[in-house]
């Protein structure tokens, strides 16, 4: 092979190509060291060509969809067969992403004195899916809301028409002069009637308009930090990072108020059934720019991120946790969270879920600007 001009993989993508390609591409190296990246690789990793350059490949891998991972990396590298991983996680720290990735081995040919050896070599390429597994689970999550919205107001008004029957019987009953030795069950059966009625509407949501005005979200995680430690005995002291540059939202305080008490009692609930030894909850807030499911847009937002120790949601629930009527604790009503989801949702806002055994993180998204 004398004579004839070393090149490595990289001179085998056009120039005009590495510079002007939306999928993010990687070359590995045989030890799966990576020799080259493009721009959308580290805009995905939220890294410098100098952080990943030179690095395991696997060093930014967090969490693999296949068991065999490593042994197929080989098997593309050494024999040639080429293969996918569908929604692999990757990147270091808050700084991570989903995304699908393709192998494929490259000869690469490499300088061995006057010669050129032709070795293999792998070629990732890698396309984020964090927008579009969002896109598709917020509207698969919209449309349940809404069908189930509608059964629960044909269910309101199926219940409370007997309910109202009930009550208004009792009422006259008590009013006979012969019924006093009746009174105290009458009384507990139009108290039962009201408190199923009001449960009722509080499953279907609150019907008064909403009072939004210039709102600190700082001053109501604090009330609630005060609220759920009383509520608990003092036993759980809630930690908290909060980022003093945000600005005032627009809100409801005392319905975002209960929305963030829900969350937190929930998980406080969750750390003492499960008898945490050393249970930590905490609140974190972030100015952060996020994409907007309803909008569609990127805009700047407060993320309100709420976080625990406890067991996690069970993997069967995650999908399901606010909707009515569904909970992960024996003695849970389903309600609570239910309400949250209505409350945040009429701010504009939305609720992310990461969850396994040890860590929940719950985000608050709200975004920035008047409600209209």
């Amino acid at each position: 092979m004398a004579g004839r001009e070393n090149i490595s993989a990289v001179s085998m993508i056009p120039a005009i190509l590495q510079n002007h390609l939306t999928t993010g591409v990687l070359l590995l190296d045989q030890s799966l060291n990576v020799t080259w990246v493009n721009d959308p690789v580290l805009q995905i990793f939220g890294t410098t060509k100098s952080q990943v350059v030179g690095k395991s490949f696997d060093a930014w891998v967090i969490s693999r969809s296949e068991n065999h991972y490593l042994e197929a990396l080989k098997a593309c590298l050494h024999a040639g067969h080429p293969f996918t991983i569908r929604e692999l996680k990757v990147g270091r720290n808050d700084n991570t992403a989903t995304v699908d990735a393709s192998f494929s081995q490259i000869p690469d040919l490499q300088p061995n004195g006057a010669e050129a050896e032709i070795k293999p070599a792998l070629m990732v390429e890698i396309s984020q899916v964090d927008n579009l597994l969002k896109i598709a689970r917020d509207s698969k999550y919209a449309t349940d809301e809404n069908n189930l919205k509608k059964m629960l107001r044909g269910l309101a008004h199926e219940v409370k028409n007997p309910l109202g029957g009930i009550k208004g019987a009792a009422q006259l009953m008590a009013k006979e002069a012969d019924a006093s030795i009746f009174q105290e069950y009458l009384q507990v059966i139009i108290s039962e009637a009201n408190r199923l009625t009001n449960l009722v509407d509080r499953l279907i949501g609150p019907h008064h308009q909403e009072k939004f005005q210039a709102t600190n979200i700082h001053k109501l995680l604090e009330h609630s930090r005060a609220l759920i430690s009383a509520e608990f005995g003092g036993d759980y002291y809630i930690d908290h990072d909060y980022d003093p540059s945000l600005p005032e939202i627009q809100a409801d305080e005392e319905q975002l108020t209960q929305a963030i008490i829900n969350i937190t009692r929930n998980a406080a609930q969750a750390l003492s059934e499960s008898h945490i030894l050393n249970p930590q909850i905490s609140f974190t807030t972030r100015a952060i720019r996020k994409y907007e499911p309803e909008t569609g847009l990127v805009s700047a937002a407060i993320r309100l991120r709420i976080q625990d120790n406890g067991p996690g949601i069970p993997e069967d629930l995650k999908d399901r946790i606010f909707f009515p009527m569904v909970s992960g604790r024996a003695q849970g009503s389903g309600i609570g969270l239910a309400i949250t989801q209505t409350i945040i949702s009429r701010h504009h806002g939305w609720i992310e879920v990461e969850s396994e055994p040890g860590h929940t993180t719950i985000d608050v998204i709200l975004p920035f600007g008047d409600m209209p």
